[in-house]
């Protein structure tokens, strides 16, 4: 199941991910690609600027032009040199650099119908540029694109003539390949970086779900233990006493007081996990007021004595300091009290001691049980507050179901106090402190 909740993790992340980074891809691209042409337009018309150039100055493009070879001239009193006057400002070397990455300028002159090359280089088609400028000069837009011809062009016009730019689609096309080509390649590596991220993230995510069913199987495993030894119990008695009609009163009575022994120990079973339920429903939301917590802590005591007395241990609350007020829920501080006090004397040997104190200072009030005899194993420390945890120990010797210290651990947190516990060789202390009321 958890397995399957990792897949459906990473898919329903990758796709979310993937379809917001592709749309941020394409808009990225999208951009760049206006931005491109807007920068192309800009650079064809710095190109169209009017230059100086008297009619007949630059070289007349003919039927059968080619590129020039072997070094020959590539104008006659062209720009190319001495010819006609070239803008001398800084952006000249741009607009070389641009040239020979396929910019072809030419001069159509409208009395004569001729068209002069501005550019170093003669186009390699020059029938092609020919055609492309006679249909340029026939077009109501100064800028776009000749899909027919393959060219994006840009014409300035003047009294004469038009200043005519052009620039083969391909090497626009090229451009825009290019970039879309790496914004591939990056939305290709971050969706391979988010899927090894997703993966991570869903064994994150799983986790608690994975502890979740653990201690739901733990739950399971132990309720079904404490369960089983009562209910075997109940059967075997009432099995006994059918198999014996006949038996006097008083052997009756000892498997009636068998199974009402079971009986109670299953109650209180259910009572300790119905508590545990209410304290998981309940949430934040508990009613904290000052509590007289000097009045708590004594009526437990008093409360315990006779069990203490039965087991012939001695229960000292000399250190019960009088008059401290805590912030509490009444309920939950009087069942803390009282329930580290049993639990002390639960595992305190007949004839020892169990210590209760109670204290104030720095706004602070800290209840603590000190017991003598018993010793808590270093392996055992840190899951004494988990939910039907108990140690072989005591599991084999003592009756309990694991519930009473972790209800306790619930109660402080829900009133906002906090609970530690230390075990060595003298003994074992639960501590709890408190919020001091105004």
């Amino acid at each position: 199941m958890l397995k399957g909740y990792r897949k459906r993790f990473v898919t329903y992340n990758m796709i979310l991910v993937g379809v917001v980074l592709l749309a941020a891809m394409v808009f990225q691209g999208v951009y760049v690609y206006r931005s491109s042409y807007q920068e192309l337009r800009n650079t064809m018309r710095l190109l169209a600027e009017p230059w100086d150039a008297p009619n007949g100055q630059f070289r007349v493009l003919e039927e059968g032009d080619g590129p020039e070879q072997d070094g020959g001239p590539k104008q006659n009193g062209g720009p190319g040199k001495d010819g006609g006057r070239r803008p001398e400002d800084g952006s000249q070397t741009e607009k070389d650099e641009l040239l020979r990455n396929g910019i072809t300028t030419v001069f159509y002159n409208r009395s004569t119908d001729e068209i002069s090359i501005l550019s170093r280089d003669t186009p390699e088609d020059p029938d092609a540029v020919a055609n492309a400028v006679r249909e340029i000069v026939t077009l109501d837009e100064n800028f776009g694109r000749l899909r027919s011809l393959g060219f994006i062009y840009f014409r300035e016009d003047g009294a004469e003539g038009s200043k005519i730019v052009l620039t083969d689609m391909s090497y626009f096309n090229a451009k825009a390949l290019k970039t879309a080509l790496t914004l591939l390649a990056a939305y290709i590596v971050a969706m391979g970086l988010l899927f090894l991220i997703s993966r991570k993230l869903s064994k994150l995510a799983a986790k608690p779900m994975e502890d979740a069913i653990e201690m739901e199987r733990q739950f399971v495993t132990d309720i079904s233990h404490d369960l089983k030894t009562p209910i075997t119990v109940v059967l075997a008695n009432n099995s006994i006493l059918r198999s014996n009609p006949g038996a006097d009163a008083d052997e009756q009575l000892q498997w009636l007081d068998s199974t009402e022994t079971a009986a109670k120990n299953m109650m209180d079973m259910v009572n300790e996990m119905l508590t545990l339920s209410s304290l998981d429903s309940v949430g934040r939301s508990v009613l904290k007021v000052p509590v007289d917590l000097s009045s708590a802590a004594e009526k437990s005591v008093l409360q315990l004595e006779s069990l203490a007395y039965d087991r012939g241990i001695t229960i000292d609350s000399a250190a019960v300091s009088e008059g401290v007020t805590a912030i509490a829920t009444p309920e939950y501080a009087e069942r803390i009290c009282s329930g580290l006090i049993e639990n002390a004397l639960k595992y305190e040997p007949g004839g020892g001691r169990v210590d209760v104190s109670l204290s104030a200072a720095k706004k602070k009030a800290v209840f603590c049980v000190h017991n003598y005899g018993s010793f808590i194993s270093p392996e055992d420390q840190p899951h004494v507050f988990e939910r039907f945890y108990r140690g072989d120990k005591a599991r084999s010797s003592l009756q309990g179901h694991g519930l009473g210290l972790p209800i306790i651990k619930q109660m402080t947190e829900l009133i906002g106090a906090q609970i530690e516990m230390q075990s060595g060789e003298d003994g074992t202390s639960f501590t709890v402190t408190f919020d001091c009321a105004e």
